[in-house]
């Protein structure tokens, strides 16, 4: 599992993985809202697709049969949020810091976008 803290800044975010915020505060005494993104071929299942700005705590799930990853991008930022690849019931969860507006996502695997692997993600202040 990643425990690495990664910030992308210049896209208007950032991320702890593996659960694990940069500060060291527990991710559950400070995430505002959560939602759950099921990859299953092909597409992703958002739980909810609004959430709060702040602190988000993201659960990837693979409930498909082939490995999946999950990617995120603040409009149309260079910055990517990327979450690992899953093999097929596999889960991870990581707390992102997301700022009002629309987030995209995606599968990254080769194909899987032109498939029907992504959705959109609305932040609100």
């Amino acid at each position: 599992m990643l425990a690495v803290a990664v910030a992308a800044c210049a896209g208007g975010l950032g991320v702890a993985a593996g659960g694990a915020l940069a500060s060291g505060a527990s991710a559950a005494a400070v995430t505002a809202s959560h939602v759950q993104v099921t990859t299953i071929e092909y597409r992703l299942l958002l739980s909810r697709g609004v959430v709060h700005a702040g602190p988000v705590d993201l659960e990837e799930i693979d409930g498909g049969m082939d490995p999946h990853d999950l990617d995120l991008r603040f409009r149309r930022s260079p910055s990517v949020i990327s979450e690992p690849q899953l093999l097929p019931g596999g889960r991870f969860d990581g707390v992102v810091d997301l700022h009002p507006g629309v987030y995209h996502l995606w599968c990254s695997l080769p194909g899987h976008w032109k498939l029907g692997m992504h959705a959109i993600l609305r932040v609100v202040g």
